[in-house]
């Protein structure tokens, strides 16, 4: 019974979103009867993150054959990350206007291009978004993370929460970011969490330090196993 509501619930958003936000594709503006955020042969140039680390992601130079680098040798507390793209343009400037100019209109496009291109065997049990500060969330008014999981997966298992506000870690040096989010995340009720599968969902994976402290917390409260999707890796 929840999985069909959920299904009905993420019929109704698209349904929705296609009466108030009609879509043209960004690049070439020709109309996208069908929805979306760009048409077949504008999505062809988009900066596909083709050759990068196994476990994290981290794009390597052309030529490099892939290999888990230096930081996955020790250990992730994540099994693997997905991320489609490379954070450049024209990605990185479409996820800036839906974070900071509130272009809500990019939101199921962007949601769509995430879901297309992951591995279609891909399973799960909970679809859970890397959560906001109480503070960030009132004054943005919304969570971009929580906005694309939902529209990708057609469900949200909003289990993890902020135990404290953090500067954003797009204002810090590399260095200082693993230290900025340490003991900033819990797990609501850990008896959801314990063996089960997680596909943990955020919009951009930089340093990876953000979605490393999510997945030892969720790891630490008993999940089987963290994957990480993310539209866009730096």
């Amino acid at each position: 019974m929840r999985s069909n509501l959920s299904s009905f619930l993420a019929g109704l958003s698209e349904r929705v979103l296609s009466f108030l936000f009609p879509e043209y594709c960004l690049s070439c503006g020709r109309y996208l009867p069908e929805g979306g955020l760009l048409c077949p042969e504008c999505e062809e140039s988009l900066p596909i993150n083709r050759n990068f680390c196994p476990v994290c992601a981290r794009p390597y130079p052309e030529g490099v054959p892939p290999h888990p680098c230096g930081d996955c040798l020790s250990g992730r507390p994540f099994s693997r990350v997905l991320a489609p793209f490379l954070y450049v343009p024209p990605v990185s400037d479409w996820i800036k206007r839906l974070k900071f100019a509130e272009d809500f209109t990019l939101a199921r496009g962007l949601s769509r291009l995430l879901r297309k291109h992951l591995p279609r065997e891909l399973s799960f049990d909970l679809v859970v978004p890397v959560p906001l500060g109480r503070k960030r969330l009132f004054k943005r008014g919304f969570n971009q993370s929580a906005l694309l999981a939902r529209l990708a997966f057609g469900r949200l298992d909003e289990i993890l929460v902020r135990t404290r506000e953090t500067p954003p870690q797009s204002e810090l040096p590399a260095s200082e970011r693993g230290r900025n989010v340490r003991r900033a995340f819990s797990v609501k009720d850990e008896t959801r969490v314990f063996a089960r599968r997680v596909l943990l969902v955020d919009d951009v994976m930089t340093t990876g330090a953000t979605v490393e402290e999510c997945a030892r917390v969720l790891r630490a409260a008993g999940a089987r196993e963290v994957t990480v999707a993310v539209l866009a890796r730096a």
